[in-house]
């Protein structure tokens, strides 16, 4: 992976010209692009107030993108609405084309990995958060190398920080059940020692079928079930899935203005909500 990263990031500094203008696609991205340009730069959120999933793109985010010296997105797998201006664009960079990030395959309502799929919600693994931060270090360290020492600073604590935060996640045992409304959060389960159960449905703005929920009645990890969803999510939809505790989580992390702390709130209400399953 080392080889291809030096290739990817080559290839990309030989296009990119320097500039103070550094654009991100997305919250999560740009809340770490925040830790690693702090006393440098303020980066530019293109999509502020959306996910890469439900984009509507103006003047402004085409003005943004044709100022910008390096922007950086996830990808078409998360991004699709921005694959035309950004594809074939020099100064853009994909995160999930790089080769950085560890990828994970989307699921199945039932937990099965579906194939020639990837699960776009990378941000979430902190090993993932922490190539990016590097990532973004080394970009901008060559667009402007009088900040190198301050960008490797920054990436160096980010990571420490990063690290130590998911340490205090860490546990023994069996991993513990749980369901999600939509399975957005498997980045997670390894640091939490989490196991999906399954799902309700394979898109958040698609109801679940009768079909889904008598599978997850009859295929429960436990009595009470921890459910994670998003805030959203009518009652009505799982109320017959009760004895549940319901969790409304973002893993976006749209409201949040710092990565870790964002990180390890996320973290905690998912490990509240299955440690009082449990009880």
């Amino acid at each position: 992976m080392s080889r291809l990263f030096a290739f990817c990031l080559l290839s990309i500094l030989s296009t990119v010209g320097w500039t103070q203008s550094l654009v991100v696609s997305t919250h999560p991205l740009y809340l770490i692009a925040q830790e690693v340009t702090k006393g440098v730069e303020r980066p530019v959120l293109l999509l502020e107030n959306q996910t890469g999933h439900d984009v509507s793109l103006t003047p402004a985010h085409r003005k943004a993108i044709q100022d910008a010296g390096l922007v950086i997105w996830l990808g078409k797998a998360h991004e699709a609405p921005l694959d035309k201006l950004l594809h074939n664009n020099p100064k853009a960079v994909s995160i999930l084309s790089s080769g950085l990030v560890k990828t994970l395959p989307q699921r199945s309502t039932r937990g099965a990995p579906l194939a020639n799929t990837v699960d776009t919600h990378v941000w979430l693994d902190p090993n993932n958060a922490v190539r990016i931060g590097f990532f973004i270090a080394a970009l901008r360290s060559q667009q402007q190398p009088q900040y190198r020492d301050k960008y490797w600073h920054n990436a160096q604590a980010f990571a420490k920080q990063m690290f130590s935060t998911a340490q205090k996640f860490q546990s023994q045992g069996a991993a513990r059940p749980y369901w999600a409304y939509h399975d957005a959060y498997q980045y997670l389960e390894h640091p939490l020692h989490l196991k999906l159960a399954g799902s309700m449905t394979d898109d958040p703005h698609i109801a679940p079928t009768l079909a889904q929920i008598k599978y997850l009645n009859d295929h429960r990890g436990q009595k009470k079930m921890c459910l994670l969803a998003e805030a959203h999510a009518s009652a009505n939809q799982y109320q017959k899935l009760q004895p549940i505790v319901f969790q409304a989580v973002d893993e976006s992390l749209t409201a949040e203005n710092n990565f870790i702390s964002a990180w390890s709130d996320l973290a905690q209400q998912v490990k509240n909500c299955v440690l009082t399953a449990r009880q």
